[in-house]
């Protein structure tokens, strides 16, 4: 008899496995059917995120560079050390500079003695003197001339010498010549000044003024200022050194202004907009959060070869709202940049929800102990809970992780999943 009672419940589990349930001992029960997990809804204030990383900088910062060549003087600036705006923090030898300054003013003057002398106005008077000589001239000219043709006519007849004839013809040659430079002088003096070449001479006025005010610029800068106020994140050069122009000198950077640039990949940054909120965390910052908002977006991507293969990223840029005292230039922190916000909304694990095979959402529901599909429509979702709209009143129990082979109205109960 006890032999019958085994084969008749070896053929009852038989046909339980056959229907596609389980048999399982719970206690001194038996229990049919596919065991489950599950859960429940919950409706709170829910958001929608994007989780990355960041690194902490300043928002305002400035590096300055030496503005001429020269031995850096009077500085004794460390990094960390506040400043002023406004506060001189070194200063630059300039000596070369200032004997390049006399030397551009010695060339101006020349040139504005020479326009001063082409520019003087003729006196009448002068004009006078000038013909007066003229005609002295022409009249010494005139009387050479003769001179000259007399010596010739008297060497022709063996009177006189080659040497006189050589003579009369020199003294005639020099006549010439200074009624032509009379001439010129007194038709340089009747035109008046040379107008094209005092506008030469102007124009070599103005670059050299353009020069100079180049080199008293570098005069000025030679004062090492800092543009604000804040702190000294690095320096490259010590007292004393020979600086060229153009070579970094330090950076200084607000410390109390500042960001965290950020990174996204290629298929978040659609998610991104200015003005999202964000909130920061890390081992930096113990359990606090700091808040914050994404004010920049970078219009580039940088794309970048590592392990995984090839990454994308846009960089993001979030001002911090709040901060502390801890938090430092160069700290990492973890970002979490809110897409969307829900107040009160109805949410449900995530695994949880189904996608059916024409694209509708489903869950899957524990009533009366047994499985049924409800469709229902999502809202946002992040990496924990997915927000229903509809199709769900809240006081449903929910299976999580469902197994794929789950059917309408097979027997479920909590239990380990399958």
């Amino acid at each position: 008899m006890k032999k019958h009672w085994w084969i008749v419940l070896s053929a009852g589990v038989l046909a339980i496995g056959l229907g596609g349930g389980y048999v399982l001992q719970s206690g001194d029960a038996l229990r049919q059917g596919v065991p489950v997990m599950l859960t429940a809804a919950v409706t709170a204030d829910m958001e929608s995120t994007i989780l990355t990383s960041g690194i902490v900088k300043v928002s305002n910062e400035h590096t300055l560079f030496a503005s001429g060549s020269g031995d850096l003087r009077n500085y004794s600036i460390q990094e960390g050390d506040k400043v002023s705006k406004g506060q001189v923090i070194g200063s630059i030898d300039t000596s070369d500079v200032s004997n390049q300054i006399m030397d551009v003013e010695a060339q101006i003057a020349i040139l504005e003695a020479n326009i001063a002398r082409l520019s003087k106005s003729v006196e009448p008077e002068e004009i006078t003197k000038l013909q007066e000589e003229l005609a002295q001239d022409e009249r010494d000219h005139q009387t050479a001339q003769q001179h000259f043709e007399r010596t010739q006519s008297l060497f022709t007849s063996g009177v006189s010498t080659q040497l006189d004839v050589e003579q009369a013809k020199q003294k005639l040659l020099t006549a010439e010549s200074k009624v032509k430079v009379t001439k010129q002088n007194l038709l340089l003096k009747q035109k008046g000044p040379d107008k094209a070449e005092i506008q030469s001479y102007e124009a070599q006025i103005q670059k050299l003024n353009l020069e100079k005010a180049k080199y008293e610029k570098q005069r000025v800068q030679s004062s090492i200022v800092s543009p604000i106020d804040g702190t000294v994140l690095s320096t490259k050069v010590k007292r004393g050194k020979v600086l060229s122009k153009g070579e970094e000198i330090l950076t200084i950077g607000d410390t109390n202004s500042l960001i965290v640039e950020a990174e996204v990949g290629e298929s978040d940054l659609r998610k991104i907009k200015i003005g999202q909120e964000a909130v920061m965390t890390g081992i930096s910052l113990g359990g606090e959060q700091l808040g914050g908002k994404v004010s920049r977006i970078s219009p580039i991507a940088v794309t970048t070869q590592g392990s995984e293969g090839e990454k994308t990223r846009v960089t993001v840029i979030v001002d911090l709202v709040t901060t502390n005292e801890y938090l430092k230039p160069g700290f990492h922190v973890d970002v979490d940049i809110v897409l969307q916000k829900e107040a009160n909304a109805v949410q449900v694990p995530s695994e949880c929800v189904m996608t059916d095979q024409d694209g509708s959402t489903f869950v899957w529901i524990a009533e009366n102990g047994r499985a049924k599909k409800k469709n229902v429509t999502t809202g946002i979702e992040n990496e924990l809970s997915v927000q229903i709209k509809s199709g769900l009143d809240g006081t449903e129990e929910l299976i999580a992780n469902p197994p794929e082979s789950l059917q309408e109205n097979v027997p479920v109960f909590q239990g380990p999943s399958a």
